[in-house]
């Protein structure tokens, strides 16, 4: 990969970010945060989107994925977590009332970590269990009352290889306690993009592609769920893995 274009890429990423932060802070203080499940969410699909355009990354989204995302509904949507890229991506196409999840150390990212403040970011602390059950226990408060989209990678922490990890039960926890529904996507492309230890992605696709909805279930069978999720990625990853 050129270095002109590495050097390239993140001057124009950190450049749009430090701007783009502003006018999310001001648009913010403007609305006094009334809006950020709308404003908020659109101005992140923006970011996202503008961040995948200059690294030369496209995406190829089911249509009616699209259309559902388009919707604002309750719902816990979970993805598969192997790339930096992931970050972009979930951006790009984060629905009206999208909320993320984040380790409590993005917050200390410079740029990135400060526009995460601003907008409805559930930080989770995973060195303190009690404080990061309390997040999840308010957010799954929230979901079903405001029609929330919890965005979470229930790996918690991107994969080395490309593979899937265990899967933590935070987010179908919080599916249970809200009585939404479970949505599993497939990002298909994103290690390959972007490998650790390269500086920004190459060129290229990344394919979103509709696992299943997974109906509510009560919280004693929480576990079950996620182990019928998880058996659901994997199939699907040996199915693109394979050529489909």
């Amino acid at each position: 990969m050129s270095a002109v274009r590495a050097v390239w890429v993140h001057a124009v990423w950190w450049t749009f970010t430090a701007l783009w932060t502003t006018a999310m802070a001001l648009a913010m203080a403007v609305t006094l945060g009334r809006h950020k499940a709308t404003l908020g969410a659109a101005m992140m699909r923006c970011w996202g989107r503008v961040t995948l355009a200059v690294a030369g990354v496209r995406l190829d989204v089911d249509p009616a994925l699209a259309e559902d995302l388009r919707n604002r509904r309750g719902r816990v949507l979970v993805f598969n977590h192997s790339s930096t890229l992931d970050l972009l991506v979930g951006s790009a196409i984060m629905p009206p009332g999208g909320v993320t999840i984040a380790k409590q150390e993005m917050k200390r990212v410079p740029i990135i970590g400060w526009v995460m403040r601003v907008l409805d970011i559930l930080f989770i602390d995973r060195g303190d269990h009690a404080a990061a059950t309390a997040s999840l226990n308010a957010a799954a408060a929230r979901i079903a009352r405001e029609r929330l989209t919890i965005v979470a990678a229930p790996e918690g922490t991107r994969s080395a290889d490309g593979s899937l990890g265990p899967f933590k039960m935070g987010p179908f926890h919080m599916a249970a306690q809200a009585q939404v529904p479970v949505v599993a996507l497939l990002w298909v492309g994103c290690p390959q993009l972007w490998p650790r230890k390269t500086w920004v992605p190459r060129s290229g696709v990344v394919r979103i592609v509709p696992i299943g909805e997974f109906a509510p279930v009560p919280v004693a069978e929480v576990r079950a769920q996620a182990e019928r999720v998880r058996d659901a990625f994997v199939a699907a990853l040996a199915r693109w893995q394979g050529g489909r």
